[in-house]
């Protein structure tokens, strides 16, 4: 996806060309540049995860492959947790019932439960 800013301050997402071959946009870009980094991605600088959040951002907590030992996981607070897959080991019922308890849980100890929480599956965890 292509990232375009305008003059009102907001901003333009476009399809990348090879969104729908992984693999040929891993040649092309890999071809064509250093190292895989498409063009239109930016290197950002990661802020501490007690850094104050700025009015009007989201703060995103991403996680994924815990396969059934959520149990300890220390989690930077956030707004959004976005966890994407890989969530049990075995993938039975009874690992998934603990994930989804888990999910429940005030994950980050500052007594409030975050406003969205979003579980991306993959065909093997389904």
């Amino acid at each position: 996806m292509a990232r375009k800013g305008s003059s009102q301050g907001k901003v333009t997402i476009s399809v990348d060309e090879y969104s729908s071959n992984p693999t040929q946009a891993f040649t092309h870009y890999n071809i064509n540049q250093s190292r895989f980094q498409p063009p239109h991605v930016h290197m950002v600088e990661p802020i501490p995860y007690d850094a104050p959040k700025p009015a009007g951002h989201t703060r995103f907590v991403c996680v994924s492959d815990t396969h059934s030992r959520t149990d300890g996981i220390q989690m930077p607070y956030g707004d959004v947790l976005l966890h994407t897959g890989d969530f049990t080991e075995l993938g039975l019922p009874s690992e998934v019932k603990k994930f989804n308890d888990w999910l429940g849980e005030d994950l980050c100890n500052t007594g409030q439960n975050r406003q969205c929480k979003v579980q991306v599956c993959k065909k093997k965890t389904v």
